[in-house]
């Protein structure tokens, strides 16, 4: 839903937000139902409860309010300067939690560092997959010659690399500071997070090279 919520506030109200309305109506519903069915039947949960069905109404809904307010779209910059403050501001909260240090605490929980390590591996893939998947079949699938039609084709990989690219930046700064720690403090878990510094890097890079080709390609659309 973050990513859903940066598309909505950083682009102007048009087709492509009734597209990403429908598509994420129907997951914001079960979100909610999940969320009222936890609540009804774990109490002690009740308070992840709500904020599971609060996060797609906030993020489906504010942002309408957000451009009224504003008068359009939230500015690029502004929008990347938020995202690199909260994702501080969530390390630090993290990483200054003393019972996640006790013991090991997270950065000694397999699970948590697996599960962290195959969601950073599994992003890294969604940005290269439609690169890849262009390389395989650039022999056999021609992209169009018309204005329009490559424009949408630009228009919807713009989209796709914008919701792939917020929660990948979001993980990767985190696996940036949060690897080397338990490369330092924990044996047992360093083959781990080796490969999540290593997935957070290329990431990056990845990133950084995507930025790059995008800016280019906007000063020469030729």
């Amino acid at each position: 839903m973050l990513p859903a919520f940066a598309s909505l506030v950083a682009t102007p109200i048009g087709r492509e937000t009734v597209f990403i309305l429908l598509y994420l109506t129907p997951v914001g519903i079960a979100a909610i139902l999940f969320a009222a069915w936890q609540y009804v039947r774990h109490p002690a949960h009740r308070a992840v409860a709500m904020a599971t069905a609060a996060t797609p109404i906030v993020c489906l809904a504010s942002p309408f309010a957000v451009q009224k307010f504003n008068d359009g779209p939230i500015a690029p910059y502004t929008m990347i300067a938020v995202v690199l403050a909260l994702t501080l501001l969530a390390v630090l909260a993290i990483l200054g939690r003393a019972r996640n240090w006790r013991g090991g605490g997270a950065f000694a929980n397999r699970q948590f560092n697996v599960m962290l390590l195959l969601v950073s591996a599994t992003l890294l893939a969604l940005l290269w997959f439609p690169i890849m998947g262009w390389l395989a079949t650039r022999e056999i699938i021609h992209l169009p010659v018309d204005r329009a039609s490559r424009d949408d084709l630009i228009r919807i990989a713009g989209m796709y690399f914008i919701a792939v690219a917020i929660p990948a930046l979001c993980l990767s700064l985190f696996a940036l500071v949060y690897a080397p720690i338990g490369l330092a403090r924990n044996a047992g878990t360093r083959l781990v997070h080796s490969g999540q510094l290593a997935c957070a890097l290329v990431t990056l890079t990845s990133l950084g090279v995507g930025a790059l080709l995008v800016l280019v390609a906007a000063s020469n659309p030729g």
